[in-house]
């Protein structure tokens, strides 16, 4: 029997979304992908792309109800490209694992615009952000998105923006038909490559696919048309990005438990195939402190390579994306949080060098969660240390506590005290007015400050 259509099938989930049963579990956990999306965007908007990006945005002069984080206004498209860039301007947000998705840049970004907008209820905007964040992660499994980063695509933008575009159109409630057409419209807009990480172009992966999400709904609401079936077989998505034509994703289903509760938060604000690396080297900072370093060996996987192997890093978005120099902030005793990709940290004489003294080696069978490092020390011991699963990670996960942490830490400097109040908020996301609140207060305690 020949598979049911995977656009057909996407399509009739998010269609189904005010009807399905979510469980309050569930929905916590897409509250958690919240108040980290809320976090890391907040902190990064002193950032160079953040002021760039906003002075462009607001020189288009747009007319909508959907707010910007730090203040404005803007039409829904404009309002989630600029949210969702801020979202992925730390390299501090969190990833789908199995897929290599940043899922809750675009999706949170998208699905708040667009229910601001129109004024939909929190409740909606919950329910379809998990109904987003299924379509994306689902299409990625199965090695997808690990195999677009491979070649050249970045799978944030690639896979992304159908998660995007499915809780767009769950927010504004379209028929399967209108869904199956916004998916299409959406899916021939991708773009995003690896060429742009360490770079400003990056972050705008995140941005640019939330915005082609909410033009992509509109469009499909109002009658605009793109290709049937653009995720099957004969849609040739997979084929022609991938230039292979056996190339095509797995049959989807959704009747398997909850892709969300295998999503991972950062602890670190660096790249996440580096961050077993980095715990590891925390792990065994205190064994060799003190003690000269000849060399260290990171026996990791071959995609930490490709996306995370950056040699002398010089800005601060190289560092994110240098394992080796991860590495060395790591065996220095620091945190590895947005203040250590400073000029001061990447002009270290002492992280330097340990950082040049580290080889990456790719292994296959490892996970890209896991790395092993052997640090030669001038003693002539070898320290050995094999972590298998990085914090943050599915089988090393941040709590909710872990996840409080890292948001105070990362908007207290900007909020002060009240950046305790809008995490209660965020905490209770869902409640009537709670959006508005989100932004109320995000907007008037950052120009307080």
């Amino acid at each position: 029997m020949k598979p049911e259509s995977i656009t057909r099938v996407v399509s009739r989930y998010v269609a189904g979304t005010a009807s399905r049963d979510i469980d309050e579990s569930v929905l916590d956990e897409a509250r958690k992908c919240l108040v980290d999306w809320v976090g890391v965007c907040l902190a990064a908007q002193g950032g160079e792309e953040a002021r760039i990006l906003r002075k462009v945005v607001t020189g288009w002069r747009s007319q909508g109800k959907a707010q910007m984080l730090g203040g404005g206004t803007a039409t829904a498209g404009l309002a989630a490209l600029y949210n969702g860039t801020l979202s992925h301007g730390l390299d501090f947000d969190d990833t789908h694992i199995p897929s290599v998705i940043h899922v809750s840049g675009p999706v949170w970004a998208a699905v708040l615009a667009a229910g601001m907008e129109r004024g939909v209820d929190e409740q909606t905007m919950l329910r379809a952000f998990v109904t987003g964040f299924e379509v994306a992660a689902r299409l990625g499994d199965g090695g997808i998105g690990v195999r677009l980063n491979q070649s050249g695509w970045h799978a944030t933008p690639v896979l992304g923006r159908f998660g995007a575009a499915s809780a767009v159109s769950a927010v504004w409630g379209l028929d399967e038909g209108r869904v199956s057409q916004a998916l299409a419209l959406c899916g021939t807009q991708a773009s995003g490559m690896t060429v742009s990480f360490g770079t400003m172009g990056k972050p705008l992966h995140a941005g640019k696919s939330a915005l082609d999400a909410v033009l992509s709904v509109e469009l499909a609401e109002a009658g605009y048309e793109g290709a049937a079936g653009f995720l099957d077989e004969g849609g040739r998505y997979l084929a022609t990005l991938l230039q292979d034509d056996a190339a095509r994703f797995a049959p989807v289903a959704f009747d398997d438990g909850w892709e969300i509760r295998r999503n991972s938060f950062k602890p670190y604000a660096a790249c996440q195939l580096a961050h077993a690396a980095i715990t590891g080297a925390h792990r065994v900072r205190t064994r060799i402190a003190g003690r000269r370093i000849v060399r260290i060996d990171a026996y990791v996987h071959p995609l930490a390579i490709t996306i995370a192997g950056k040699k002398d890093a010089r800005t601060s978005t190289e560092g994110k994306f240098s394992t080796a120099f991860c590495i060395a902030l790591a065996l220095a005793g620091h945190a590895v949080t947005t203040g250590d990709f400073g000029e001061a940290r990447l002009l270290d004489p002492a992280l330097r060098d340990v950082a040049s003294r580290v080889e990456m080696h790719a292994e296959d069978g490892i996970e890209r969660t896991a790395t092993r490092l052997q640090i030669e020390l001038a003693d002539g011991e070898v320290v050995v240390d094999d972590m298998k699963a990085a914090f943050g990670s599915i089988d090393n996960p941040m709590d909710w506590t872990a996840l409080d942490a890292k948001f105070v830490a990362l908007t207290e400097p900007l909020l002060g005290g009240a950046a305790r109040e809008l995490l209660q908020v965020l905490h209770r996301f869902g409640n009537t007015g709670s959006s508005a609140e989100l932004f109320r207060l995000a907007t008037e305690k950052t120009n307080a400050g």
